[in-house]
Parts: structure tokens; sequence; C-alpha cells
């Protein structure tokens, strides 16, 4: 069952990279109704973040008009699973990299310290 909400939201597509702002006219845990003014400019899929509802909804579009839109959750997840579940993901890969770069950092520095230390003369455990 659908409710009437006036809830302002934002629409993220193309990994993220493009914002519209809207507003969420009703809404059920299935899907919404959208007042937005570009609504020709929308994709077939998309993110809905809902700040006061503190969640992200993976939605596809399923009908436009003028400046509006009617949308699916995708999956029926549970919004705050879907938004703490792309935060994390998107945590969890940008931490994978940074580890990865620390390592091979680690790996150019130990060579390094072996190398000079092999051309000195003065190996671990030597003493001058």
């Amino acid at each position: 069952m659908r409710s009437r909400s006036f809830l302002k939201a934002t629409i993220r597509f193309y990994n993220r990279n493009v914002t519209i702002d809207c507003i969420v006219r009703d809404i059920s845990p299935t899907g919404a109704k959208l007042e937005v003014d570009r609504a020709h400019v929308l994709p077939q899929e998309f993110d809905l973040e809902v700040p006061q509802r503190s969640a992200v909804y993976p939605c596809e579009l399923k009908w436009r008009k003028e400046n509006a839109a009617g949308v699916r959750f995708k999956e029926n997840a549970d919004p705050a699973v879907a938004h703490y579940g792309e935060l994390a993901k998107a945590r969890i890969e940008a931490l994978e990299k940074e580890n990865a770069a620390l390592r091979l950092e680690v790996s150019r520095l130990t060579l390094l310290l072996q190398s000079s230390a092999e051309n000195s003369g003065k190996g671990p455990g030597r003493e001058t």
C-alpha cells in the first residue's frame, strides 16, 4: 500500500556521478512516485537516496511523464541494508585498493633498503 509523502530525495546514476534532486510524492515497500523536473533524462536504473529515511533504494524506472516518474525498488531490499550495504561495499573496495598500494610500497622500500645495505657493505646484523 502506497502512502502519500513529501520527502526530499536525490536520484543518482552513472556511478553516482550524476545527481538530480526530486520529491518522493508517495512511497510503498515496493516502489515510489517521484516529482522530478527532468524525468526525460532518467536512465532505466538508478539509485534513489532519501536522507530522511537514511536509505538508498536501487530503482528500476517503470514509467515517466512530464515532471513525474514511477519506480520499482529492485529486489525489495530493506532500505537500511541497501544504504549501508552500498556504503560498506564502496568502503571495502577503497580499503582493498589502499591495502594493495601500501603492500607494493612496503615491498619497494624493503628492496631499496636491502639494496642500499648491500651496496654500502653493511648488511643487516653487520657492525661498522
